[in-house]
């Protein structure tokens, strides 16, 4: 029998309860591809139908050709205008993978930040544009303060082999794990 390594073994079990195994296979992949789409679905529960995967994937691939030309706020409008859906989440969530330094957007981090999106049509379109930002600021104070630094100590000392994932993502692990 090969010697039991418990520190190993912890470690594993607590990556993949935080999916991160297959979020390094997502940030490596190519949004054009159905393996790509199959995994991005099933980590983010993506639930909308193929009309709107289809809208979604053909924006998601030129934003990874193109990333510089894409924000939260371009993905979002581009979203509404192909879906006619405010998708503030599934927004932030490309933008996150095509940049890992961008915070995403679920119900865990608006409940553990105390944040609402409010408003019907195009006021809740900027109202999410404006709830995004504050979620931007939220991590960039958050990630400088004494409590921030020390997760990020935490997390990269119980999880090394994901040192290398951003601050920003390690942050988005904890506030999703902390059910509020």
């Amino acid at each position: 029998m090969d010697k039991i390594n418990a520190t190993k073994i912890l470690e594993e079990a607590l990556s993949r309860s935080l999916g991160l195994p297959r979020y390094i296979e997502i940030m490596a992949g190519n949004p054009d591809k159905s393996e790509f789409q199959r995994m991005f679905n099933g980590y983010y529960k993506v639930r909308r139908n193929e009309n709107w995967q289809k809208e979604y994937y053909a924006i998601f691939t030129e934003a990874k050709k193109n990333p510089e030309n894409y924000t939260f706020e371009r993905i979002l409008r581009k979203l509404y205008e192909k879906t006619g859906m405010i998708e503030a989440s599934f927004s932030s969530k490309m933008l996150a993978t095509i940049d890992p330094s961008k915070p995403i957007w679920d119900q865990y981090v608006l409940k553990n930040l105390g944040l609402q999106l409010k408003g019907l049509g195009e006021e809740r379109l900027e109202k999410a544009v404006e709830l995004y930002s504050e979620i931007e600021s939220w991590y960039n104070s958050y990630l400088n303060s004494s409590e921030g630094k020390e997760n990020i100590r935490v997390f990269d000392l119980m999880l090394p082999d994901y040192a290398l994932i951003s601050n920003i993502k390690k942050i988005d692990c904890l506030l999703w794990a902390h059910r509020v």
